[in-house]
């Protein structure tokens, strides 16, 4: 028989269990996580107490609460604490800092050197490079086939809108995917309302 408690509890959505982590390795204390009010206190405004106790039954961490995340969790030298682990799960778990002795200053961590010696582009033009010579390939006329082209467009789709949500200005390939979604006949919004496309559906 259950019981009433357990029937009125409110359910518990995809993020319960990665606010659980962040509650525990945002604590200073061993085996003794943060409150909801303490965490709240711990990113600072726009972030209240109350918002944060909603948060166990949403399906996603709101998108400017998660770069705010990202940002304390680098102030305290927290590892693993990524965009794509807090709004995805994606990755590996993240971990508690080394414990400092008391009063040792907190010296801040540099940029891998791959990270920083990467010149601003580089990637992307691979990534492009790579597409371009993937999805060229027609030997057997994909591309006449409405399936492969509506399955490529939700696709790019799909990725501009991850990438969005960690702030890379996807513009061209919303504008892309909306001009060949009208060729082929899907449906595609009206100029003014394409910049609710970008927004990520949690915020």
């Amino acid at each position: 028989m259950r019981s009433v408690n357990t029937e009125k509890r409110p359910k518990q959505g995809p993020i319960a269990e990665r606010l659980a982590i962040l509650l525990d390795i945002f604590s200073p204390w061993e085996h003794i996580s943060l409150t909801y009010r303490q965490f709240a206190a711990e990113l600072g405004p726009p972030v209240t107490e109350a918002a944060v106790k909603k948060w166990p039954q949403r399906k996603k961490f709101p998108a400017d609460v998660a770069r705010l995340i990202i940002a304390r969790a680098r102030e305290r030298g927290l590892t693993g604490v990524t965009l794509e682990w807090v709004l995805w799960g994606e990755g590996v778990r993240p971990q508690k800092a080394l414990m400092t002795a008391p009063n040792s200053p907190v010296v801040p961590r540099a940029a891998p050197a791959e990270r920083a010696e990467e010149p601003q582009g580089r990637f992307a033009v691979r990534i492009a490079k790579a597409l371009e010579a993937d999805l060229s390939h027609n030997e057997f006329g994909q591309w006449s086939s409405v399936e492969v082209q509506h399955t490529v467009i939700w696709a790019l789709k799909d990725l501009a809108r991850r990438l969005w949500v960690l702030r890379f200005d996807m513009g061209k390939t919303f504008e892309l995917t909306d001009d060949w979604a009208g060729k082929i006949g899907l449906p595609v919004r009206p100029p003014d309302s394409a910049g609710d496309e970008r927004r990520p559906a949690d915020e």
